[in-house]
């Protein structure tokens, strides 16, 4: 009798990698030696990201070992059942850190008020003293090339700022720099790797539920640019960070 094929995680595409590694490369986001922590929501961009570390990792020309962490923030209606299975489907062994942050975030709120900001705050600082006091250099977060484009017209449009994402931000009171390599990365590819794999990605149970959201309507705003330029993305990138030298901040 023939033994049964064990399957392999999927892999991210071509494009993804070279994207990935020419923001890894063009940015120094990880250094030789490195101890890199990826942050794992259980969402389909640190999903990816990921895979993508996976794979330079096993590549072996980056000379860095990395870990996925998972901060627990004991959001009411999150699912942890799915969170479980779809990281055991990629195989990702994952350090799951305890922390109530939302009882610290929902007093705070106004109400109708989108927790997003407040609770990435929170969430950062955990993730930052958690890699600190474990000897991680960098914490790699997805955010991707569409994020980094509604963060710069979120702080054009509200904030009166030409800045959308960094690349890499250092920790303000840790030694630990928290690292984008998806950055140049355009999220119809991060959709088109879960479609095609039949991933389920878990949804945020606060952030998705509501209604009204600034990034959502501005995803729309940017979407009907594509009807004037259907490589809209690409262009944005190449403009923001074509040259390696951003010199940009983070908003919020």
């Amino acid at each position: 009798m023939r033994a049964a094929t064990q399957v392999a995680p999927p892999a991210p595409s071509k494009a993804v990698l070279a994207l990935a590694e020419r923001a890894v490369r063009d940015f120094a986001l990880i250094e030789p030696g490195d101890r890199v922590a990826v942050g794992i929501s259980g969402g389909k961009d640190s999903l990816l990201l990921a895979m993508v570390l996976r794979a330079l990792e096993r590549r072996g020309d980056l000379d860095f070992t990395w870990r996925a962490i998972h901060l627990d923030q004991h959001q009411p209606g999150f699912a942890r059942a799915q969170f479980d299975a779809v990281c055991a489907a990629l195989e990702l062994d994952v350090e799951v850190i305890r922390e109530d942050t939302w009882s610290i975030v929902e007093p705070q709120l106004a109400p109708g008020q989108i927790p997003c900001a407040l609770c990435g705050r929170l969430r950062r600082g955990v993730l930052n003293r958690w890699c600190a006091e474990h000897g991680f250099t960098k914490l790699a977060l997805g955010h991707h090339l569409d994020d980094a484009v509604e963060t710069f017209f979120l702080n054009l449009l509200y904030q009166r700022r030409l800045e959308p994402l960094k690349p890499a931000t250092p920790a303000s009171e840790h030694p630990v720099t928290t690292i984008r390599p998806l950055i140049l990365v355009e999220e119809r590819r991060v959709k088109a790797w879960v479609e095609q794999h039949a991933i389920a990605p878990v949804p945020c149970p606060v952030c998705d539920t509501f209604p009204a959201s600034r990034r959502r309507d501005l995803k729309q705003l940017i979407d009907g640019f594509a009807a004037l330029n259907a490589d809209v993305h690409a262009s944005v990138r190449e403009a923001l960070y074509g040259r390696g030298e951003p010199g940009l901040t983070v908003l919020g």
